[in-house]
C-alpha cells in the first residue's frame, strides 16, 4: 500500500464506506443479485468462522496484505499494496519490484497511457482462493474512504494512512447496487493471474444508508463520462483509423482473454491478411525460437507482430476523416497503439517486460530508486543461447535507443560464466551469448528462478535499508512537523524543571497539587514539547478540583471500536478537513496523515454523542488537540473539553447558549467598556458579527497558532470563561484603534483581519490580563438575566406601544437586579457554607490521618512488645534449665561425698 496524502488538480469525491470483501465472477458484467449473493457467501463465511481465521490472513491487517493488494496494475492505476510474504499476486502483467510504499503515485501518465508502478504477491490462503469469496474480518477496522478521481478510484483506510486499493477507470467493467441490500454497492474489475488468463473480481462496500450509495453512483456515473470525453479528445488527434498501430490494437481487443488454442487460430487468420514477406518473416522469427506450447509461440507472434506495425507506424502518414488528404507524417508509435498491446494482452507470462516512465517532476523519484528506463528480458533463458534469438530482440525501432542498457540488463542477471575473459572482449550482441557448459547444467526453470529471486531480493534489501532509516527518522520529523509555530510565551528552563517535576509525580492523577503554584506554572509558560502532556495533568487536576461531576457521555464504547463504524456526519467532516489549518504542513496533504487523524477523532465524537455529531468548529478545536498529542489521546481531551469543560453545549442543534454566550459578552462590554459599546451598538453591530468563531473555535479559525496554545493552556487550567476574557481583553486593548473606525463594514473587518495579527507584545500581555481576571459570577448573573428577559419577552402583549414596553423592561430589570443581588447573596452564604464544610472535611481528614498514625504506632509497639514477651520466655526456659541442671549436678556430688 502506498503513502496517502497525494495532491491532486481536480477536488475529488470522498465518501466513507465499510469494505466488505472481494468475490471472483465469472464475466466482467454483474446479473441484477450479484451484491446480494456476495453478502450472503460473506455471511455464510462469517458464520463459519472463516473470515477470521489465520490472525494475518484475515481482516485488514491481513486482508490489506492478502486481499486488499491483489488488483492488478493496468491503465491508470498505480502501486497498490504491500503484499505479505507469500501472498498472491494477479497482475495483468509479471513484475519484478513492489514501489516505496513512501514514494506518492505519478500522478502524470506517459503517452502511452502507461502507469510505472507495479506490485507482485503471491497467496497462500488456498480455501479462499479456490472459494473466490474474501470477506474482511469483522474484527478488524473496516471503514475506507472511497474517492473519485480523475481517472482512478482509490480506498484510504484513515486507520492505517494509506491506499489500500487503487484502479483506473479502464480496470472497471462494471458498477452495480444491491437490490435488497440498498445500502451496499460493488464494482467490478479485470485482474490477471500468474500463466496469463484473466478473471473478473468484485469489490463490496456498504455506506450508511441507501441515499449516500444513490450518490457514489452518480459520481461514477459522471467521472467515467468525464474520463472518457478527455481521453477521447487527447488520443483522437494522435491517430487516424488506418494507423498500422490501430490495427494492432483491434487485433488485441479481438484476442483478449482467449484460450490459447482460439489465439493460434486468430493469429493466423490475421497473418493471412498480410503479404508474403511478412508472414515469412513472422514464421522465420517465431520458429527460430522452437516454441513449446501455443502459449509461447502466440507470444513470438504478437511481438514480432509488434515489430512490424511499429516500423509500418514510423513511416505512417495520418489522414483526417472523410478526406482522402495526408496530413502529416507519423514519427512515434501512438499513444492508444501501445497502451492497447500492453493492456489488453497478457502476453508476457513466460517473460518480464517493465517500462519505467520519468513523468515530469517525477523523474528524480524514479532515479533515486535506481529504476530502470526500459528493459526486456526472458524469463526462457535458453531462448537467447543462439544469436539469431539475441538478434531477434534487438530489431525493435522503439527499442533501439535502449540497446545499450538492455545489454547491460542481460550481464547483471545472467548466470555466471567460466569464460569470462572471452565475454570481457566481446562487444554488442556477443556480450548477451551464453556459455553452453554452464547452460547445460541448469534447467529453465531452475535459471528462471535464480534470476527472479536475485532481483527481488536485491530490491527488496533496497526497500528494507529505506523502510529502516524512514521508521528512525519519521517520529522525531513528525513532532516538529506538528509542533511548527512560533511561541509566544518562551518558557524558562526553571519554569520547565518544575513542570517536569509535576509531570514525574508518581500516581499524579490522584495527586491533587497547589492551585496556585500550577497557575503561577501557567502564566510563566508552558514547554511546546511537553505541551501535550501538561494539558493531561491540567485535565486531571481539574476533574480532582471538580466538587460536582459532570454527566458523563451515554455511549461508553472505546475510541477503537468507534472507528469501526459509519457516520451519517462524513460529508460535513470531509469537506471541513481542507479547511482546517490549510496552511500547516501537517493538515496540507489531502488526504494525507494529519486530514486523516483529524477525520478520525472526529468521526469517532459524532458517533459518541450523536445529540451535536458534528459542527462547524470542531475540527479546528480536535485539530490543536491533534498537534500536540497523539490520535487516542487527542479524541480523550476532546471528550474531556465537551463533556467536562461544557463545550458541548455552545454545538448543539438549537446554539441556544451560544446565543446566551453572545449576550454575555455583550454585557461584559456594556459593564467594563461602555464606550466601545455604545460604538457598537450605533452601528448596529452585535458580538454575533465577529465573535461566534472565537467561540466555535477558541480563536483556532483565525488567530496564530502560538497564541490559540496559549489560550488552550488556559482553558484546560480555568474552563470555557476563558474564552470570554481573551475576547473582553483583545477587545479592550484595542479600542481606541477600533472606536477609529465609523462603518460596520470597516469595524467588522478590522475585528476579523487586524485583530488577529497581533504582535508577540500584545499577546503576551492578552494572556497575562486573562490569568489576573475573574468574572463567573458576572457570567452566571447574565446568564439569569437572559432566561427572564427571554420569559418576558414570550409573556409581554403585542398590543403594547414602544413607550409602555420600555418601562416594562424597566421594571424588568430592576427586578431582575434585584433578583440578582438576592442570589448572590444566597451564593455567598452557599460558598461560605462550602468553604467551612471543605475545611472540616480537610480537619477530619487530618484527623484521620493522625489517628492512622497512631494506630500504625500501637501496632508496630504491640509487635515489639510481643517479640520482647517471646524472648523473656525464652530466656525463662533457659534459667529453668539451668538451674535444673546444677540442681542435678548438686544432687550427683552429695550421692559421691
Amino acid at each position: 500500500m502506498r503513502q496517502a496524502g497525494k495532491s491532486s488538480a481536480r477536488s475529488d469525491d470522498k465518501f466513507e464506506v465499510l469494505f466488505c470483501g472481494r468475490v471472483s465472477v465469472a464475466h466482467k458484467k454483474a446479473p441484477p443479485a450479484l451484491i446480494d449473493e456476495c453478502i450472503e457467501k460473506f455471511s455464510q463465511l462469517h458464520g463459519s468462522g472463516f473470515g477470521d481465521k489465520g490472525g494475518n490472513g484475515g481482516g485488514l491487517v491481513g486482508g490489506l496484505r492478502r486481499v486488499l493488494t491483489l488488483p492488478s496494475n493496468g491503465l491508470g492505476s498505480g502501486g497498490v499494496g504491500n503484499g505479505a510474504a507469500g501472498s498472491p499476486t494477479t497482475m495483468k502483467r509479471p513484475v519484478l519490484f513492489k514501489r516505496d510504499p513512501s514514494f506518492p503515485c505519478l500522478q502524470a501518465l506517459d503517452e502511452n497511457g502507461l502507469s510505472p508502478e507495479i506490485s507482485h504477491t503471491n497467496t497462500t490462503d488456498a480455501h479462499a482462493h479456490s472459494a473466490g469469496v474474501q470477506p474482511t474480518s469483522l474484527q478488524e477496522n473496516r471503514t475506507m474512504l472511497f474517492t473519485v478521481g480523475r481517472s482512478q478510484i482509490f480506498l484510504v483506510s484513515p486507520d492505517t494512512k494509506k491506499v489500500a486499493i487503487e484502479k483506473s477507470f479502464r480496470e472497471i467493467s462494471f458498477c452495480s447496487q444491491g437490490i435488497r441490500h440498498v445500502d451496499h454497492f460493488g464494482f467490478i474489475c479485470r485482474e490477471t493471474v500468474e500463466g496469463g488468463s484473466c478473471h473478473f473480481v468484485c469489490y463490496v462496500f456498504q455506506c450508511t444508508d441507501e441515499s449516500l450509495v444513490d450518490e457514489i453512483m452518480l459520481t461514477l456515473k459522471q467521472a467515467f463520462s468525464v474520463a472518457a470525453l478527455q481521453q477521447n479528445a487527447k488520443t483522437q488527434s494522435q491517430q487516424c483509423d488506418s494507423c498500422p498501430m490501430q490495427q494492432l490494437h483491434r487485433l488485441c481487443e479481438r484476442i483478449e482473454g482467449l484460450h490459447p488454442s482460439k489465439t493460434k487460430l486468430e493469429l493466423q487468420r490475421h497473418l493471412a491478411t498480410l503479404d508474403n514477406q511478412e508472414q515469412a518473416s513472422v514464421f522465420e522469427n517465431t520458429m527460430r525460437a522452437r516454441p513449446k506450447s501455443d502459449q509461447e509461440e502466440n507470444e513470438l507472434v504478437m511481438a514480432s507482430l509488434r515489430n512490424l506495425y511499429e516500423e509500418r507506424q514510423r513511416s505512417h502518414q495520418h489522414t483526417l476523416s472523410g478526406d482522402s488528404k495526408q496530413v502529416t507524417v507519423c514519427t512515434t508509435v501512438p499513444a492508444l497503439s501501445l497502451a492497447a498491446f500492453y493492456y489488453s494482452f497478457p502476453l508476457y507470462s513466460n517473460y518480464v517486460l517493465l517500462f519505467v516512465y520519468s513523468v515530469n517532476r517525477e523523474l528524480d523519484i524514479l532515479c533515486s530508486h535506481s529504476c530502470v528506463c526500459a528493459y526486456l528480458c526472458f524469463s526462457d533463458v535458453a531462448a537467447l543461447s543462439t544469436p539469431s534469438a539475441a538478434c531477434w530482440v534487438g530489431e525493435s525501432p522503439l527499442r533501439s535507443h535502449r540497446h545499450s542498457w538492455r545489454q547491460q540488463i542481460f550481464l547483471r542477471v545472467a548466470t555466471p560464466q567460466k569464460n569470462t575473459e572471452a565475454n570481457a572482449g566481446g562487444s554488442g550482441d556477443s556480450s548477451i551469448r551464453v556459455v553452453p557448459e554452464e547452460r547445460t547444467k541448469r534447467s529453465k526453470e531452475e535459471l528462471r528462478e535464480l534470476w527472479r529471486k536475485a532481483i527481488l531480493q536485491q530490491i527488496l534489501l533496497q526497500r528494507m535499508e529505506r523502510e529502516n532509516q524512514k521508521l528512525q527518522e519519521s517520529d522525531l520529523q513528525n513532532k516538529r512537523l506538528k509542533l511548527d509555530y512560533e511561541e509566544i510565551t518562551p518558557c524558562l528552563k526553571e519554569v520547565t524543571l518544575v513542570w517536569e517535576k509535576m509531570l514525574g509525580t508518581p500516581g499524579r492523577a490522584k495527586v491533587k497539587f497547589d492551585t496556585e503554584t500550577i497557575h503561577a506554572a501557567v502564566a510563566q509558560g508552558v514547554p511546546r514539547q511537553h505541551r501535550g502532556e501538561i494539558w493531561k495533568f491540567l485535565s486531571e487536576q481539574f476533574l480532582l478540583r471538580q466538587t460536582v461531576p459532570s454527566r458523563p457521555p451515554a455511549n461508553d464504547t472505546p475510541y477503537k471500536e468507534l472507528l469501526k463504524q459509519l457516520t451519517s456526519q462524513q460529508h460535513a467532516i470531509l469537506i471541513d478537513l481542507g479547511r482546517t489549518f490549510p496552511t500547516h504542513p501537517y493538515f496540507q496533504a489531502q488526504l494525507g496523515a494529519g486530514q486523516l487523524s483529524l477525520y478520525n477523532i472526529l468521526k469517532a465524537y459524532s458517533l459518541l454523542d450523536p445529540e451535536v455529531g458534528y459542527c462547524q468548529g470542531l475540527s479546528f478545536i480536535a485539530g490543536v488537540l491533534l498537534l500536540h498529542m497523539g490520535e487516542e489521546d487527542a479524541f480523550n481531551m476532546l471528550k474531556f473539553l465537551m463533556y467536562d469543560v461544557g463545550l458541548r453545549k455552545q454545538y448543539r442543534p438549537d446554539m441556544i447558549i451560544l446565543q446566551i454566550q453572545m449576550y454575555q459578552l455583550s454585557r461584559l462590554l456594556h459593564d467594563y467598556h461602555r464606550d466601545l459599546y455604545s460604538h457598537l451598538e450605533q452601528q448596529e453591530i452585535g458580538p454575533s458579527l465577529y465573535a461566534t468563531p472565537w467561540f466555535l473555535t477558541a480563536f483556532a479559525s483565525h488567530f496564530p497558532l502560538g497564541f490559540v496554545a496559549r489560550v488552550f493552556d488556559m482553558l484546560f487550567l480555568q474552563g470555557s470563561e476563558v474564552i470570554f476574557k481573551v475576547a473582553l481583553s483583545l477587545l479592550g486593548s484595542h479600542k481606541p484603534l477600533i472606536l477609529q473606525h465609523e462603518s460596520l463594514e470597516s469595524i467588522v473587518d478590522f475585528i476579523k483581519t487586524t485583530l488577529p495579527n497581533l504582535g508577540l507584545v500584545q499577546m503576551e500581555k492578552t494572556i497575562n490580563q486573562v490569568c489576573e481576571m475573574d468574572m463567573s459570577k458576572q457570567l452566571q448573573a447574565y446568564e439569569v438575566e437572559y432566561h427572564v428577559l427571554q420569559d418576558e419577552l414570550l409573556d409581554t402583549p403585542p398590543n403594547l406601544n414602544q413607550h409602555q414596553r420600555a418601562a416594562q423592561l424597566e421594571r424588568t430589570n430592576q427586578s431582575l437586579r434585584q433578583q440578582n443581588l438576592d442570589l448572590l447573596e444566597e451564593l455567598q452564604v452557599s460558598h461560605a457554607r462550602i468553604c467551612s464544610l471543605e475545611s472540616r472535611v480537610e480537619a477530619l481528614a487530618q484527623s484521620e490521618g493522625q489517628l492512622r498514625e497512631q494506630v500504625s504506632a500501637l501496632e508496630e509497639e504491640k509487635k515489639q512488645l510481643a517479640s520482647t514477651v517471646t524472648r523473656l520466655q525464652d530466656l525463662l526456659t533457659m534459667s529453668l534449665l539451668v538451674c535444673f541442671l546444677l540442681l542435678r549436678q548438686g544432687l550427683c556430688r552429695m550421692k559421691q561425698g
